[in-house]
């Protein structure tokens, strides 16, 4: 009798606990983290480094061009940086979708004030997770271009990144689309990173259809000023 009690009880705590965790938001409450979540985590995006090249472009004459290509590979890094986390957090991480405050401190000065009126372009958009389930980013269709703005001690003063991405979008109906990002992305230094000063960016979603079904594309693209 007492072992039943004891089975009665245990059942009862995670009656409770589910219900708490229900009306109190979800993953978001308190006791999400009593829960197991079983879901994977995101896949990890990064540039092929084979894809990722440097630049550099003189604002002032007759300098160094070993010294002006020496510095625009050593922004590279940083600059890159900058980029996959907007492309990992807008596109790739399902929770940041549509989050213009996880991906604002990328930016600077008035292009600040434009991601959350590009939110849907910056990132999968705000109701992203109404269609889509995850993003799958290829392994080998993402290149980068970083380009030195350098001045007369071949300093590096801005930076221009230049990039495509594309990934596969497991829709919620079982479909599957095509998720292309390009953009021009305009970079001035700020301590050891690099922030977004101004931005172009397109995006094209095309469902992936067999070929003898008729093909459906939705673009958008975002600039700042």
């Amino acid at each position: 009798m007492a072992r039943r009690r004891i089975i009665v009880g245990v059942v009862i705590a995670a009656i409770v606990i589910v219900a708490l965790f229900l009306l109190l938001g979800g993953k978001d409450s308190p006791i999400g983290s009593i829960i197991p979540n079983n879901e994977p985590p995101p896949p990890e995006f990064a540039f092929n480094h084979k894809h990722v090249t440097s630049g550099f472009e003189a604002t002032v004459a007759k300098v160094d061009k070993d010294k002006q290509l020496k510095t625009a590979k050593q922004i590279t890094p940083a600059v890159q940086t900058a980029v996959t986390s907007l492309l990992q957090t807008g596109y790739v991480d399902p929770d940041t979708w549509g989050d213009a405050g996880a991906i604002d401190d990328l930016f600077t000065g008035t292009a600040k004030d434009q991601v959350e009126p590009n939110v849907d372009t910056l990132t999968l958009g705000s109701t992203a997770a109404d269609t889509y389930e995850s993003l799958d980013p290829s392994a080998s269709a993402n290149h980068l271009k970083v380009i030195a703005m350098t001045d007369g001690n071949a300093n590096a003063i801005r930076a221009m990144a230049t990039f495509d991405f594309t990934g596969k979008a497991t829709q919620s109906d079982g479909g599957v689309a095509k998720v292309t990002v390009t953009g021009t992305l305009f970079f001035v230094p700020d301590g050891n990173d690099w922030k977004i000063e101004a931005f172009r960016v397109q995006r094209e979603i095309k469902p992936m259809q067999p070929k003898s079904s008729a093909t459906t594309a939705t673009a958008s693209s975002s600039e700042s000023p």
